[in-house]
């Protein structure tokens, strides 16, 4: 559905790249080629399940790369699972939406957190949201600001 809905655009389909598998059997390495990694709902049925996903892409997504999944809220929450913007351990939280109509699916945008830097003498570097909170710039297309804003209540790095 989504190579179809950019493919009559050659300068979009061109930079994009479509693959529906299991997750979890998807090397680090190849993981950390993408840019962005859609979650579909249904990926995890139960909280823990989609938490032992969540923590596979903590540990082998590229740093700065975009993780969007969906929840739920409220009464939603008995047809799907409700991911805490708290349990995305070593992700960002950019953006948290809660539909009002009749979509059933929030959506969470996360950005993978720098890797911390092991040294004797340096500090580990926090990510924004721990430090300043700063503009999203991708630096793989330049430094036009994508997200100008963003929420987030609980943010664990």
């Amino acid at each position: 559905m989504a190579a179809r809905l950019v493919g009559p655009h050659s300068d979009m389909s061109g930079r994009m790249e479509f693959r529906t598998t299991d997750i979890m059997d998807v090397s680090g390495p190849m993981l950390r080629d993408y840019d962005v990694v859609f979650l579909a709902a249904l990926v995890g049925m139960e909280v823990e399940e989609k938490m032992r996903v969540v923590e596979y892409l903590a540990e082998h997504m590229a740093p700065g790369a975009i993780l969007m999944l969906r929840s739920a809220h409220g009464a939603r929450a008995f047809l799907y699972p409700v991911v805490e913007p708290r349990n995305l351990r070593g992700f960002e939280v950019l953006s948290v939406y809660h539909p009002t109509d009749d979509v059933i699916n929030s959506v969470v945008v996360a950005r993978k957190c720098p890797e911390p830097v092991h040294a004797v003498v340096e500090p580990l570097i926090p990510c924004s949201k721990c430090g300043e909170i700063q503009g999203f710039n991708n630096p793989l297309i330049g430094h036009r600001k994508m997200i100008e804003e963003f929420s987030c209540q609980d943010h664990v790095c």
